[in-house]
């Protein structure tokens, strides 16, 4: 018998008609995203939302001080996206602003809004901020150096409110104009992008502040100790410490039992010196409550020097 020597296509085809698979079947390969390696995850994005609604608020109250003009603000988003569809979404000319993040590699950026520019400077010089007109140009050396307090209140705010979850010292380290300027971003960097509304006086613009996530995502185990689920390493000794911190407490409690009925009419028509009954009797429950909050029930009694007293039932 003649030997016949199989390809490895015919032995492909054999073993896929054995296994029922079928190669043009199959799901198209996905594509792959490396990008994401630089992402965080959705917790500690929440978590950053939740810390810089109070550096918001820290804010408004170091500005108004500063700027001696009611400063209000609210933060509007907190997303995870490529550097270039950040800076894409800023004007141009812009107030930019590098900031070191020690002892951390890499910067932050905070971009204040042409709209606030002019009431800031008007300000700082001794005005009252009400100016209308947006600066529509690029800041001088002269605004630079004007502007320089300014960004010290918001690095200032920035550190104390990361200090309870990490140690970072934010420095402003240089103000530019135009987002394309600079070298510290990849374009597809990704960067977490938190934009707050500030309102000065009765002007309002956006100021967005962008960390990069690869430098987060190294703060993520601080985060995770700071607003993760703490567990008791021993429930009984947490217990026992409730128990023995409780016992200090003090509590209000009272007798509470219900009165006679009455007609509407007899209340109406009562007057002074009339009597009527109480009730419940020496014979009747009450309940005894906690904190207004009824635990037990109980009878009434006197005792031996005639004050009224309540027996636990």
């Amino acid at each position: 018998m003649a030997k016949h020597q199989l390809s490895q296509q015919e032995i492909d085809s054999i073993f896929n008609a054995a296994t029922g698979s079928n190669p043009s079947a199959d799901a198209a390969a996905a594509p792959y995203d490396f990008r994401c390696l630089d992402r965080i995850p959705k917790s500690q994005v929440s978590s950053i939302h939740f810390l810089h609604e109070a550096f918001v608020r820290s804010l408004s109250s170091s500005l108004t001080v500063y700027l001696r003009s009611y400063v209000s603000g609210s933060l509007i988003s907190v997303d995870q996206l490529p550097y270039s569809d950040f800076a894409e979404a800023l004007p141009t000319p812009t107030c930019l602003v590098y900031v070191a993040m020690e002892p951390y590699e890499g910067h932050a950026l905070i971009e204040v809004s042409p709209t606030l520019i002019a009431p800031i400077l008007d300000l700082i010089l001794g005005g009252d901020g009400k100016v209308t007109t947006e600066l529509d140009r690029e800041i001088t050396e002269l605004e630079k150096n004007l502007l320089e307090g300014f960004f010290q209140i918001v690095t200032h705010d920035l550190r104390e409110t990361w200090k309870p979850v990490v140690a970072v010292s934010f420095a402003a380290s240089s103000i530019e104009t135009s987002v394309q300027l600079s070298g510290r971003f990849v374009p597809t960097e990704a960067v977490v992008s938190i934009a707050m509304e500030m309102r000065i006086g009765e002007i309002v613009g956006m100021v967005n502040l962008a960390i990069p996530s690869i430098t987060l995502k190294t703060m993520g185990q601080k985060f995770e100790q700071q607003w993760g689920p703490r567990k008791s390493e021993n429930p009984a000794t947490e217990k026992a410490i409730k128990q023995a911190l409780a016992r200090s407490l003090q509590v209000t409690v009272e007798c509470e039992h219900s009165g006679a009925t009455i007609k509407l009419k007899d209340l109406l028509n009562l007057s002074v010196g009339d009597i009527f009954t109480l009730r419940p009797g020496l014979d009747e429950s009450v309940n005894i409550l906690v904190n207004e909050t009824p635990k037990f029930k109980g009878l009434l009694a006197v005792s031996p020097n005639n004050s009224r007293t309540v027996v636990l039932e």
